[in-house]
């Protein structure tokens, strides 16, 4: 099947497809496009169709998401989304590392430091498919769990026996005759045919039926074989699913065999079959900048993410009642809500490049758009505190300008108001040297964590 590769908000013409093999229309696109983002794009869209006027084309953008979808009308072919914040590196390792370390962050995979790599060696030794990595982690990882046994459940069962067991099930015994030697009975079983079973042997059958990749499908048939007294899956196995202390260790493995089954079209999902897999990078930064946080305070705070706010109209209930219409769905709630012994503030997190284009000019901007400035002002206000938006940051590549968020005696500004208002980068090159990504957090060097704590106390104000 053909291939359209694209990184993370870059954009590729139409022309560039077509001498790649793919004969594609505008309009088989945007009907495409708009089925991924109906079904991955929340905020921000997935994918788009623009026109260049200028060179009098078509062209695809790529938003902040990374992944994966096919389009199975004619022509076929796959169009993959892939991680790309360290642009000018020679390859793409230290991309994807990252990516999977903010996965391994925000989805508690449990991935250690050598897992990973092993993750990013296995996949630039592989065709450059990135549904391949999808599939490789969830084999991995199921793989390991399975070493310590697969999970059993009790569950009632009846059956005609000659010796009593469990309960005997006295309505049915009593249309029998006098003589017989069998009896009903309802007993508990220590039984392997569960929910969450079902659930991962499915997926395993998806990644033997899809996968390109030879020891990934060899490694889900070997598997599978565990699951030999396990039935097919059923309708609502996925939400029977109940985690508890013995069947805790296999839920990584069960979020991604969800994503594998609705990627690949094995649930319903609106009566749309489009196989695929879409991550929000800014839902992965914003886990990294909170943990970052968290760290940062020590206990010295308390970190929130998406802490409801009072409405922003003063009675807005009363009104919205009395209208019968709404302002907003549900209350403000920015990224991070940070209370500290001094005061209070928020964060808002943005996964964007601020280097803008008008006209034949590149534009050096301290925020993507006048919006989000009435939004962290709107948002300070309620809260009664200052407000911090973060950018990432990579330097001599994008956003430099910024001030790097760890750095000592970072500078701050004020609204017309004097609320105080920063605006920082998160430098990204730190990561791996001052920063460590770990399986449950970050861990960061102790100088930085107090430049990060000093940051806070300034624009955290208010009672």
């Amino acid at each position: 099947m053909k291939r359209i590769t694209l990184y993370e908000f870059q954009r590729k013409y139409l022309s560039t497809i077509r001498t790649e093999g793919v004969d594609v229309t505008p309009e088989s696109l945007q009907r495409f496009f708009e089925v991924i983002n109906g079904l991955y794009g929340r905020e921000h869209e997935v994918l788009s169709l623009k026109y260049d006027t200028r060179r009098g084309e078509y062209y695809i953008k790529a938003h902040g998401s990374v992944g994966f979808a096919y389009h199975l009308g004619e022509p076929r072919f796959m169009i993959q989304v892939l991680p790309r914040p360290y642009k000018r590196d020679p390859d793409e390792a230290r991309s994807l590392r990252f990516f999977l370390s903010l996965m391994n962050l925000s989805g508690g995979l449990g991935l250690g430091r050598r897992e990973i790599e092993d993750a990013v060696s296995t996949y630039t030794r592989g065709d450059g498919s990135v549904h391949e990595l999808f599939l490789y982690l969830y084999v991995y990882l199921l793989g390991r769990e399975l070493f310590h046994g697969l999970y059993r459940e009790y569950s009632e069962v009846e059956e005609e026996l000659q010796t009593i067991r469990g309960r005997v099930l006295l309505s049915r015994l009593a249309r029998r005759p006098p003589l017989g030697r069998d009896v009903p009975v309802r007993h508990a079983v220590l039984d392997v045919d569960t929910a969450l079973n079902r659930v991962l042997k499915a997926a395993l059958e998806v990644v033997v039926g899809v996968s390109a990749w030879e020891g990934v499908a060899r490694a889900a048939e070997a598997l599978i074989r565990y699951f030999a007294d396990v039935g097919s899956l059923r309708q609502g196995d996925i939400e029977r699913v109940a985690f508890n202390p013995l069947n805790e260790r296999f839920r990584p493995a069960f979020h991604l065999a969800t994503m594998i089954l609705a990627g690949f079209g094995k649930l319903s999902r609106g009566g749309f079959t489009t196989p695929g897999i879409f991550i929000e990078m800014d839902r992965l930064f914003e886990d990294l900048v909170y943990h970052t946080i968290l760290t940062a305070l020590a206990g010295r705070g308390r970190v929130h993410r998406q802490h409801p706010l009072p409405q922003i109209v003063r009675g807005a209930a009363e009104i919205e009642a009395k209208m019968g219409a709404v302002f907003t769905f549900g209350p403000p709630r920015p990224d991070i809500f940070v209370q500290m012994p001094g005061g209070r503030c928020i964060l808002e997190v943005k996964y964007r490049n601020l280097s803008v284009k008008m006209g034949d000019t590149w534009w050096r901007k301290l925020v993507r758009s006048s919006g989000e400035l009435y939004q962290v002002y709107s948002y300070s206000r309620i809260s009664g505190g200052g407000a911090l938006i973060v950018y990432p940051r990579l330097r001599g590549q994008y956003n430099e300008w910024l001030p790097d968020m760890f750095d000592e005696g970072v500078e701050t500004f004020s609204f017309f108001d004097g609320t105080p208002l920063g605006i920082v980068g998160y430098e990204l090159s730190r990561i791996g040297r001052d920063v460590l990504i770990a399986r449950r957090g970050v861990v960061l060097d102790g100088k930085i964590a107090g430049n990060v704590r000093n940051l806070l106390e300034s624009v955290c104000v208010g009672s």
